[in-house]
């Protein structure tokens, strides 16, 4: 049994010493972490130790602080429960009382007698076992609640990840997780650079287990700041994702980016460093609003393929994208093309259609020369890097990256150079009206804007993505935003919007619950109900009968 922590006040040290000789008479269970002139003195050590005290004996009349007022404030610093013993002189209800009515069960006259100090003393004992196998109860259930709580939200965010809809109205459950900010990591294991036919099905399967407990591991080792709190969960193959939330409300975005950045390298070290695989791990901006989840993923999706062009065994993010773009380059790349592919891209948003026409064709007159397809392909993931760098300098974190992403994949499957040429050239025209459009509409207000048309569009399926790319910001900016005009999230606007709307529809038209769910972009209408009856008080079946 761990040793029951004990101090002893008194103002009196002869009478500190004689109680502090029988306690210590009792046992080798009671460890004794402190004595104690008076109740400042405690307060004081407490607080600087942070210890935490099983027992406490202390004397009612001390010139600081007396021992009733002692126990009040203990409680107010104490994770758990205290026991307390009053010794005194004085021989009075009326303190017996307010001892009993604070807590301190036992109260011993001075002269203490032996007997029934040692009597008192094991039954203190009893009681703080009892105590302590409660707590230990009680932290037993809410770790099971809790792992169960984390199991069901992982999976709610691994459905969310892997499905193709980006539906804004199906992700109501975010309610659930913690209000704070968050950080989305993809990890995905590099080429093994060993001989892959030397290893059996059972070989990757215990590689792919030993790898997950490392994440696992490092995951968890996150909640050791109770501020703090992560989920992870397999994407298929050796490739993973991880969800990072920070409660701190002293913690600003800068801080946990930081953050991020630095779990992502120590998770990476760990790969490294036990199993056989190196990690290349894409980490996200910091966003305080998990609808824009989707799109966080996009963006990893993105960031990872730069692997292809720079390397693995690395860390990329947005706040990095601009650095790694002017490293590493193959030598195969000539300096008038890596030059021809940064002129290009900068142009962006910036210069006339024909100009742009000339410049294409003189980066792809310059790319035809290349005979490798490797180094045909090194050379457009080169130049698509550079238009990143663009897209993040000139935009809030990059409005655009998806997009981007998206043509990453076309490349990547395509064989014909002069289809991807075309491709290449309608991608980079969509960015560039993109960003002109960006430059003449980001000056109003977007806020109003999105309102405007989520009012317009609500029976489609609305997404983060699709509102941000109809005022021209970012996602993250856009619910950041949207939050602090507003007092809403952009989930909770669209939710009241449609429910009004929905109230409107079951009085003046003669609709069912499932037209209206329907024509209101809720493809479940027993969702609908469900969010109908949160906001009105009953189900709209109900609703409308009395209407």
């Amino acid at each position: 049994m761990d040793k029951i922590k004990t101090i002893i006040v008194d103002d009196e040290a002869r009478i500190r010493r004689g109680v502090e000789r029988l306690v210590r008479s009792c046992g080798e269970q009671w460890e004794i972490i402190g004595t104690f002139a008076d109740g400042v003195e405690v307060i004081q050590f407490l607080k600087e130790s942070r210890q935490q005290v099983d027992l406490m004996i202390t004397d009612v009349k001390m010139p600081e602080m007396d021992g009733l007022t002692l126990i009040k404030e203990i409680k107010k610093i104490q994770e758990h429960d205290i026991c307390s013993i009053i010794v005194s002189g004085y021989d009075d209800f009326a303190y017996l009382q307010t001892a009993i009515r604070e807590g301190a069960s036992d109260y011993v006259l001075k002269p203490i007698d032996r007997s029934q100090f040692v009597e008192v003393l094991n039954n203190k004992q009893n009681k703080i076992e009892q105590m302590r196998a409660q707590n230990q109860r009680w932290i037993d259930l809410m770790k099971k609640t809790n792992k169960l709580e984390l199991t069901k939200q992982t999976q709610l965010l691994s459905q969310t990840v892997s499905s193709l809809s980006e539906d804004i109205s199906a992700m109501y459950w975010i309610k659930d997780f913690p209000e704070g900010i968050y950080h989305l990591l993809y990890v995905s294991t590099d080429e093994f650079p060993y001989k892959t036919h030397d290893y059996s099905s059972k070989d990757w399967g215990i590689m792919a287990y030993a790898v997950q407990n490392i994440i696992d591991e490092v995951v968890m080792s996150f909640f050791a700041d109770e501020r703090q709190s992560g989920w992870w969960w397999r994407d298929g193959g050796f490739n993973f994702w991880v969800l990072l939330c920070s409660t701190d409300k002293d913690k600003d975005r800068a801080d946990f980016a930081a953050t991020g950045e630095d779990f992502a390298e120590h998770l990476k070290s760990c790969i490294h460093q036990f199993s056989p695989f190196s990690a290349s791990i894409a980490v996200s901006e910091p966003f305080p609003d998990l609808s824009v989840l989707f799109v966080m993923k996009k963006q990893l999706l993105s960031l990872i393929r730069f692997r292809m062009a720079i390397g693995g065994n690395k860390v990329f993010s947005s706040r990095l994208a601009g650095k790694m773009a002017l490293k590493d380059a193959r030598p195969a790349l000539s300096a008038e093309l890596k030059e021809l592919a940064g002129k290009t891209a900068f142009m962006l948003g910036e210069a006339v259609k024909p100009d742009i026409e000339q410049q294409l064709n003189a980066f792809f007159n310059e790319l035809m020369k290349l005979r490798s397809p490797d180094d045909i392909q090194f050379a457009i993931h080169y130049f698509m890097i550079q238009m990143y760098k663009v897209c993040l300098e000139r935009t809030e974190s990059g409005i655009f990256l998806s997009e981007l992403g998206d043509f990453f994949e076309v490349v990547k499957a395509e064989s014909s150079l002069n289809r991807i040429k075309d491709l290449l050239k309608q991608n980079y025209m969509r960015v560039h009206e993109n960003l002109e459009h960006f430059k003449q509409d980001h000056v109003h207000d977007p806020v109003q804007k999105a309102k405007a048309w989520i009012k317009e569009n609500l029976s489609q399926k609305i997404a983060i993505k699709d509102i941000s790319d109809q005022v021209y910001v970012n996602p993250t900016y856009l619910c950041e935003i949207f939050k602090k005009q507003t007092g809403q999230t952009v989930l909770d606007y669209i939710t009241d919007v449609r429910l009004e709307k929905a109230r409107e529809l079951l009085v003046d038209t003669d609709h069912n619950v499932g037209t209206v769910s329907q024509l209101l972009g809720y493809q479940d209408t027993k969702y609908f109900s469900r969010l109908f009856k949160q906001k009105w008080g009953r189900l709209p079946s109900e609703f409308k009968k009395l209407h």
